[in-house]
């Protein structure tokens, strides 16, 4: 007899943690959770993922094989995305940078028809995520399952501190809480966890406590494969797990498999552009155009340098970014705190790593929009293409251009200069890639290449500039604007803040796929709950926003 529950949630990702923890607290709804990748059950979490520093980037167990084209196929290579495949999600793998975006941003979503999005609306379901341990009053909670904290200044490494000297001299505003003051500055990131872990969703969410709960199921390392479907209702799910395939009955079925994965299932499932389903071969359920469009993402592009012997970071010693440039580009349309310039002493979890500064301009409120489509392939049947389109919009080609030329100021600075060696466009990072893995031949050999880099005079610029390669010092790049588009355009890159491919929005707009309360329109019985639905990306690392969305969203199942 097929199984039967009143809610499943399709993806154990950061929204779908949230949800699971929130429709479970109702002791009368029976709840399963599905996630793809592993558990990590109390006190068994794997260190790497409790690791302050987000070591687990580069565990790639922990992670969809997804690929994508930062501008289109026509022009732009597929490349590897980060999309976690593990309980948490992206929260497990993600750097822990916990920015709401601006309360403008939430205006936005509501004005172009998620109604009941506006700051004030969502601002206390921001309360109700966090434990804030610095900041209290009235924008902050003190009582919610995930700790935010920042890095006291005293403690920032040398470039951190060299990078507020800069910002002081300028006359630009230090800004201490970046969740509270949304004015531009340089600002302290606010980050998930305390001193010794991060705080995942799977970590915060769903604790000893929640998952004892008689009504909660949590099933992973099992795959969802299809929607259930009587008629346009649907009724539950079919999964497998190690070979096994079976039917799941539901009242309700939730997909948070995240932005990229979500709209990728619904356009197989029937659901999208007509034109698009009936090329790949597949029978149309629901027309819904917008399904797999709109996707967004914050592009960039990196800087690398050698960090001198004596300017390497030494406390606190399990951290990532610390502090961050906040700017307004005056860009027509593109509205105030557009822009964000990231730096940091430390690039990944090996010794060469940690003498490697990076800084990278990043584009906050894209103009840009992408897609999610399938593409019919020769022997029948359809793959995933993701273009991100990064470059669409001119506006953000110029941005970008204009971010490099404040990263060249910045490198340039009396306070910066002399903690890094000769600043280079990252274009060659196949050169770098080959120490990502995290076995015992590269840790050794980092080690000895580092103590090369800390005490051979050249050495770091030598092997940092291999990375460049020729003319790719950034010197050389802003010398010349042809120059400095063509790298924009050929290494422009999406980080890991995918959203918009099924946006929120009003039911006779045939752009949106998702009713405000998260439930896809032209079907019943199921929704949308993670970052795919926002309409525009935030102004800030989507981790927090996906939370609050999710915690949004888990009132309006209940009918709160």
């Amino acid at each position: 007899m097929d199984r039967r529950f009143d809610t499943i949630i399709a993806g154990g990702g950061a929204a779908g943690c949230v949800l699971a923890n929130r429709l479970s607290a109702d002791s009368k709804r029976s709840v399963l959770l599905i996630e793809a990748g592993m558990d990590t059950p109390p006190g068994k979490v794997p260190a790497d993922i409790l690791d302050p520093y987000p070591s687990s980037y580069a565990n790639p167990d922990y992670r969809w094989m997804v690929r994508g084209h930062a501008l289109t196929e026509a022009d732009s290579p597929a490349a590897p995305l980060l999309h976690g495949r593990v309980l948490g999600g992206g929260s497990s793998i993600m750097g822990m940078i916990m920015l709401r975006g601006l309360p403008l941003d939430y205006d936005h979503w509501a004005e172009s028809g998620a109604q009941g999005w506006r700051w004030d609306d969502v601002l206390p379901y921001f309360k109700r995520v966090e434990t804030d341990l610095d900041f209290d009053g009235p924008l902050h909670g003190k009582s919610g399952p995930t700790e935010i904290r920042r890095h006291r200044r005293s403690g920032w490494p040398a470039l951190a501190q060299a990078a507020g000297a800069y910002a002081q001299r300028s006359g630009m505003k230090f800004i201490a809480d970046m969740n509270a003051d949304f004015s531009d500055g340089y600002g302290a990131l606010p980050i998930a966890g305390t001193e010794t872990r991060r705080a995942s969703s799977a970590i915060s969410y769903l604790t000893a406590d929640v998952r004892s709960r008689p009504n909660l199921e949590i099933m992973t390392d099992t795959m969802v494969d299809s929607l259930l479907f009587e008629g346009a209702k649907v009724v539950g799910v079919r999964g497998a797990s190690r070979g096994t395939a079976f039917d799941l009955l539901a009242g309700e079925t939730i997909l948070s498999m995240g932005a990229l994965l979500t709209p990728a299932f619904l356009l197989r499932q029937g659901v999208g552009c007509p034109d698009q389903l009936r090329v790949a071969g597949i029978g149309v359920r629901a027309a819904r155009r917008g399904v797999g469009a709109n996707l967004q993402n914050h592009a960039s592009v990196l800087v690398l340098a050698h960090l001198k012997r004596e300017s390497l970071q030494r406390r606190p010693q399990r951290n990532h970014n610390n502090s961050m440039f906040r700017y307004s580009s005056g860009a027509e349309g593109c509205g105030p705190s557009d822009m964000a310039l990231a730096l940091g002493s430390r690039a990944s979890w090996h010794a060469i790593a940690e003498r490697t500064a990076h800084f990278s301009p990043l584009l906050m409120a894209p103009a840009s929009r992408g897609q999610v489509r399938l593409k019919p392939t020769p022997g029948g049947g359809a793959e995933t293409v993701i273009e991100y389109n990064l470059l669409g919009d001119e506006r953000d080609l110029h941005r970008l251009s204009d971010g490099l030329i404040r990263i060249g100021a910045l490198v340039a600075a009396p306070e910066v200069a002399p903690l890094i060696g000769r600043a280079v466009g990252a274009s060659r990072l196949a050169n770098a890639a080959r120490f990502n893995a995290r076995t015992p031949y590269n840790r050794v050999r980092t080690r000895v290449i580092a103590g090369l880099l800390d005490w051979v005079p050249g050495f770091g610029d030598g092997v940092v500039g291999s990375i460049g390669g020729p003319g790719g010092m950034l010197a050389e790049i802003l010398s010349d604007p042809d120059h400095l588009e063509a790298f924009i355009r050929a290494r422009v890159s999406p980080v890991a803040h995918h959203a918009g491919a099924c946006k929120m929005g009003r039911a006779d707009d045939p752009t949106a796929v998702v009713d405000r309360d998260g439930r896809v329109i032209g079907l019943k019985g199921l929704r949308v709950a993670d970052a795919s639905i926002m309409p525009t990306v935030p102004r800030g690392n989507t981790n927090l926003p996906t939370l609050m969305l999710a915690e949004k969203l888990s009132d309006a199942i209940r009918g709160r």
